[in-house]
């Protein structure tokens, strides 16, 4: 008598979604373009197809050439240039995704054969679902080709996951974190190990993101998420909590900004009254 074959659902583990497509923008601009400064709470990726363009992020200025493609973090003032010599042809796709492990394409990538098959895929299927010349708001034709929206989201999923697996490639020291509650703690932890391990030093976000092998804007989303603090506040916490002790014991501000090396005395009082509203002096006057 045969048996009846059992079958098992599996739950496909989804490593990027986008959740909402918000803009997609072609842009040919002049040698005197200059977009303005601007900030939102969603992701923003900017690709160059022809000619270059400055894109400032923060403090931090690009130069994004021919192939080049750079994503910008939420919540991160950005805007664009034209640079001197060159006009240029670029996309700009502003999409909604929770997955944080994308913040690590927080730099210029120059774009494989592959990659820009997949962009000019993106760019083809939008222009199957929405009216061209993109505008900042998107607006559906009347009678777009049969399932172009989702092809458009799946293309830039599948581009992110691309670009994703390159910067892991060969380097055993980048760990995958897919919103795992435990893998985030567990580096969180380690975080405040190596911030605990170097008070007497002094530790920037870049040391810390090299040691660490992830993005400096991805560390401190997780980080934050998790303490509520960034990475460089909490830092300044665990000094001042260090200064505070020595204090106790009697020993004089000068020494406590040399050993927790703070630049000056002037800027230790700056930081531990900014975290205590007291300058040490004041703070030993309390101390019974």
């Amino acid at each position: 008598m045969k048996t009846i074959k059992k079958y098992f659902n599996h739950q496909i583990k989804k490593a990027v979604i986008v959740q909402n497509l918000i803009t997609i923008e072609s842009l040919d601009v002049s040698k005197t373009f200059s977009y303005p400064e601007e900030v939102h709470d969603f992701y923003e990726f900017v690709y160059v197809d022809s000619g270059s363009i400055f894109c400032n992020v923060e403090a931090q200025r690009y130069e994004l050439k021919q192939g080049n493609f750079l994503l910008i973090a939420p919540k991160n003032k950005h805007n664009y240039q034209a640079t001197e010599n060159f006009s240029a042809s670029m996309f700009i796709v502003c999409f909604r995704c929770n997955a944080e492990i994308i913040s690590i394409l927080d730099k210029v990538i120059c774009l494989s054969k592959e990659s820009k098959s997949l962009m000019l895929d993106i760019v083809r299927e939008a222009k199957n679902a929405f009216c061209f010349p993109f505008k900042t708001k998107l607006k559906v034709l009347d009678t777009p080709l049969f399932g172009s929206q989702q092809l458009v989201e799946s293309n830039i999923e599948k581009l992110l996951i691309y670009l994703i697996r390159n910067e892991m490639k060969g380097n055993d020291n980048v760990k995958f974190v897919m919103n795992s509650v435990e893998l985030e703690n567990n580096l969180v932890q380690d975080l405040i190990l190596t911030l605990k391990s170097n008070l007497d030093v002094k530790i920037s976000l870049d040391n810390i993101s090299k040691q660490a092998h992830y993005s400096k804007t991805f560390l401190n989303a997780i980080f934050k998420k998790n303490t509520g603090f960034t990475i460089m506040q909490y830092y300044n916490i665990l000094k001042i909590e260090e200064a505070k002790k020595l204090l106790r014991e009697n020993v004089s501000p000068t020494a406590i900004s040399n050993q927790l090396n703070f630049d000056s005395p002037t800027y230790f009082t700056k930081v531990f009254k900014k975290y205590t509203d007291m300058t040490p002096s004041e703070y030993k006057k309390t101390i019974l």
